[in-house]
């Protein structure tokens, strides 16, 4: 009951933290039947809270022992379908109870239960894919052979992609993949089962790869960040592909993957353009402009349609600001009060903010209806959460408006200025243009020697 109860709250929260939210692949799961779900790892509790959510199913997962040593804590965690597994870099001393979390495991599965794990073993912010550990696949093939491998059960890659998981309204796209199915490891199984493991488990690490952005050096990150916010708008096509989020992942995979190569071979070129647009990107800034106005060859118009909207909307921005400015600030506040690790942040900010926003909604509810009565007041509660949103909409309008302004005002002042950063802009293009064409040379002749 009290799954259900925190997932519906979820619910309305993860739709209201993130601007934008894609799924791809979301037929794969199956309705029933034993699943494994496994998903890489950026954002602690973000990162399941995401995937209860949008994934119809109720999931079991596995957390670390040390949590679960207070007994009504562990009954607690247990209530949240979480189940202890012990890790011999944190609690080397209980590693003989894992066996006891195998059998659960195993007998979850039996009966047609869905799990999700994270096989990276700890979260941490960034993007690339650390090695998996070989326990989603021993739990997997364990519990097969439990039934002589007629079970069914499968493991579903799953890449979880954040534009920023600790920024309040950023873009988050899920992509899952097609089932591992683990029926096609039997006579491997029973011949080696440590090598068809080690199998399984490289088989799903390719799979997780291929679904989340994979930067292996760490210094290339801001490089690839950078061309990102720069190239990935003139190679997007609107045309092609509605699902802005989705082709911004493939993109910025191509990007990642084209640096790198370029780095490999063409260092000093790479150090250079680094360099370049950084240079460009802080010039802009000073002038406090965004790429996205300079990308254009004529000031931004005033839009009469959107003064309108302004002004037709804004007797219920007011309302919506009224009631939602109180729990906005106090969720802030709560949350940068809470030190925790940097792959932490998103998640306390936003579980912070849906207890802090029920509290108060019930709160500001309640002394509505002591003042009137209570069919007013729940009517009211129930408005506050849409009136929030369209609050939110109607500030994102109003800021894209302010910044045609500032626009408007530098280019009237600045405008041979603002026409240098655009010829540096194309220039910086051109070249990426010119790379991006000598990368898929590589990639085809490449292709072609196979």
């Amino acid at each position: 009951m009290l799954y259900h109860i925190l997932r519906w709250l979820f619910t309305l929260t993860v739709k209201g933290y993130f601007r934008s939210i894609s799924i791809r692949g979301l037929e794969r799961i199956p309705r029933k039947g034993p699943i494994l779900l496994a998903a890489n790892h950026t954002s602690a509790f973000m990162d399941p809270i995401v995937l209860g959510v949008y994934i119809r199913r109720s999931l079991y997962f596995l957390s670390r022992g040390s949590a679960f040593q207070k007994p009504f804590i562990a009954r607690i965690l247990g209530i949240l379908h979480m189940i202890p597994i012990y890790r011999p870099e944190f609690e080397p001393d209980d590693l003989d109870k894992n066996q006891a979390t195998f059998e659960r495991c195993y007998a979850h599965l039996g009966r047609g239960g869905a799990m999700l794990i994270f096989p990276e073993g700890v979260s941490q912010t960034v993007r690339k894919l650390r090695p998996l550990k070989s326990g989603i696949a021993r739990i997997g093939l364990g519990a097969e052979a439990q039934h002589d491998f007629r079970l069914g059960v499968s493991i579903i890659p799953i890449g979880i992609n954040y534009s920023n998981p600790h920024h309040f309204q950023g873009d988050v796209f899920v992509n899952i993949g097609k089932p591992i199915v683990l029926q096609q490891f039997q006579q491997q199984y029973q011949a080696d089962p440590k090598e068809t493991t080690h199998a399984v488990m490289n088989l799903l690490q390719h799979e997780l790869e291929k679904r989340t952005i994979h930067i292996e050096d760490e210094r290339l990150n801001t490089l690839v960040n950078h061309i990102e916010q720069l190239y990935r708008s003139t190679l997007r096509d609107d045309g092609l592909d509605a699902d802005k989020i989705k082709q911004d992942f493939y993109l910025s995979k191509d990007i990642a993957d084209a640096v790198a190569w370029h780095d490999t071979h063409y260092p000093d070129q790479v150090i250079t353009f680094d360099r370049r647009i950084r240079a460009y990107l802080h010039h802009a800034e000073s002038l406090r402009l965004r790429d996205t106005q300079l990308r254009k060859s004529h000031p931004l118009r005033i839009q009469i349609n959107t003064i309108l909207e302004l002004i037709a909307g804004f007797p219920l921005f007011l309302f919506g600001w009224i009631v939602n400015v109180l729990p906005f600030k106090l969720a802030e506040w709560t949350a940068s009060r809470i030190r925790v690790r940097e792959d932490f942040v998103g998640s306390i900010r936003m579980a912070s903010g849906m207890f802090v926003f029920l509290f108060v909604y019930l709160l500001q509810a309640i002394l509505i209806m002591q003042w009137t009565n209570w069919y007013i007041g729940l009517a009211l509660l129930i408005s506050f959460y849409p009136a929030g949103v369209f609050a939110l909409f109607y500030l994102k309008t109003a800021y894209q408006f302010r910044y045609t302004l500032d626009f408007w005002s530098v280019w009237s002042r600045k405008r041979s200025l603002i026409d240098r950063l655009r010829e540096t802009r194309q220039t910086l293009i051109d070249e990426l243009e010119e790379g991006r064409k000598r990368y898929m040379h590589a990639v085809l002749q490449f292709s072609d020697s196979r």
